[in-house]
């Protein structure tokens, strides 16, 4: 028999009336459709103190996957070393600091974490926005955050002007006790941008459990990555230099000044 047909008859007058429908659960977007927010804030040893707001986005829809997978072959090339080798005298690395589980497979070599977590980013195909906030000799007010939320998703505005680009849905950032003002910021933000529908639709949400994504975590080296070079006065790091290559707007591109030390 044709089941068209028997799908568009009517209901019988004697049968009941359907019950009541759940309401529909908010179906969960594809990894292609969500980005990541991170941040950090460091000090050197003169009292200076940048903030540094990132926001990481996929260029493909296989991005997070191609991620995934590069990490499970950092593992097989190194070896499979046991992530929990413990390491006398020495604290976390700030890439251990940040993203533990990007870095888990080197046990603490610096040298072998920096350039392949550098190689690492430069291989997913992500792109990025900074906002960095120097400090200098004022404190950081949290103003300083929702300025740099609303910086980076200029950036990814102007990036979705381009054709064929479908925007971000899904917005994930670490716990409200980590970014606890980020909602806010957030809302603050969507009357700014009147010509950016995609802006009206995209949700936060916030990531209370362990492990973290690790699109996450890498959000977080692209922010700590940024924050070091600004304090650092540009010293070398193959972190950095790989965020550059995926930074949709260098902020650094005219010469930004670094952070100057205080004379003694």
């Amino acid at each position: 028999m044709d089941n068209t047909a028997t799908a568009m008859t009517p209901p019988s007058p004697a049968r009941r009336a359907p019950r009541s429908r759940a309401p529909a659960k908010v179906e969960r977007p594809q990894p292609s459709r969500i980005a990541f927010l991170g941040s950090a804030q460091a000090s050197n040893e003169a009292g200076e103190t940048v903030f540094v707001r990132s926001l990481c986005w996929p260029t493909l829809p296989t991005a997070w996957i191609d991620l995934t997978q590069g990490l499970s072959a950092l593992w097989a090339g190194r070896g499979n070393p046991s992530p929990y080798a413990p390491i006398v005298d020495k604290p976390p690395s700030w890439l251990k600091s940040c993203a533990p589980q990007l870095a888990a497979p080197f046990c603490g070599t610096a040298a072998a974490e920096e350039s392949s977590i550098a190689a690492l980013l430069a291989r997913t195909p992500m792109q990025a926005a900074v906002a960095v906030f120097d400090a200098r000799d004022a404190r950081i007010t949290n103003g300083a955050h929702q300025q740099g939320l609303n910086q980076c998703l200029s950036v990814y505005d102007q990036f979705l002007r381009m054709p064929m680009r479908v925007p971000c849905t899904l917005l994930v950032s670490r716990s409200p006790a980590v970014d606890q003002n980020c909602q806010g910021d957030l809302e603050h933000c969507r009357p700014l941008f009147p010509n950016a529908p995609w802006l009206s639709d995209l949700r936060l949400q916030f990531w209370t459990e362990a492990p973290e994504p690790l699109p996450l975590e890498l959000a977080q080296i692209v922010a700590a990555a940024t924050a070091r070079h600004v304090l650092l006065e540009h010293t070398s790091d193959p972190v950095f230099e790989a965020v550059l290559t995926k930074l949709a707007h260098n902020p650094f591109q005219r010469g930004r000044p670094v952070v100057k030390r205080r004379r003694r």
